[in-house]
Formats: C-alpha cells, structure tokens, sequence
C-alpha cells in the first residue's frame, strides 16, 4: 500500500510542479503586440504597397495597399469609402479582398485631384458605418 500512496504522491507533486511551471512561464511572456495598422480603432491603417497606370485598356491608374492582423477584429470598409493620408482624402476605394486565413485586407484604390501616392505610404479609411468623412 505504501508502494502505491509513494507513486501517487509523486505523481501529485510532478503535475503541480508542471502547472506551477506553466503558470511561471505564461507571466514571462511579452505582451502582445499591438494590430499593425491599429492606432485607432475607427481606422484602418495600412501601407501602400503597388501603384500602377493601368491594367487592361481604359483603365486608369491605382494603389494597392494591404495590412494584417485583423482576426479578432471587426472591419467595415466598403467600396466607395475615402482613403485619407494623414487628414487629406487622397483617394477612393474601388476593391477590397480580405484573406480570413491570414487576417489580412487589401484595399485597391483609385487616386482623386492628381494626389501624389508613394510606395510606402501610409494611409487609412474609417471604419466607421455611417461617417461624415464615408459620405463626401
């Protein structure tokens, strides 16, 4: 019977010295780091990452610009929004393709007013539903 109590007992103390480990271990961890692109939460934020002058015949020039890490959060982007750089509108969303399997948006959009638009610029749409800003 003492045989069995002494297995039992280190079996006890092995699986709480395990959770205690674990536990250790989690507290050690870095914080997660924040959603590229989430500096505000009614902004998507993202880089521009391809223009072009056209791509078929009577098309016009665009940008393509995509950002990640949005698993956990809800977007409301539509065709039609304004893209802002910094407070200036710059452009206007034409396709949006979001890649569930990598949390993933990329937006294409048309530039307004001759705007000048960089690779690597950072630019954004609101996500909010029914904004001034969606509506002009």
């Amino acid at each position: 019977m003492s045989h069995r109590r002494a297995i039992w007992t280190a079996l006890v103390i092995g699986l709480c010295a395990a959770i205690g480990w674990q536990a250790w271990l989690a507290g050690q961890q870095a914080a997660p780091a924040k959603v590229k692109g989430a500096a505000d939460a009614k902004r998507f934020e993202f880089e521009v990452t391809h223009s072009f002058d056209a791509k078929y015949p009577g098309d016009t020039r665009g940008h393509i610009g995509r950002a990640g890490g949005f698993n956990e959060r809800q977007l409301r982007v539509a065709l039609g929004d304004a893209v802002y750089r910094g407070e200036e509108k710059i452009g206007v969303v034409t396709t949006l393709t979001w890649n569930r399997g990598q949390g993933s948006l990329e937006v294409e959009f048309d530039p307004v007013d001759k705007a000048r638009i960089c690779v690597g610029d950072r630019v954004w749409v609101t996500m909010e539903e029914n904004s001034a800003a969606n509506k002009q």
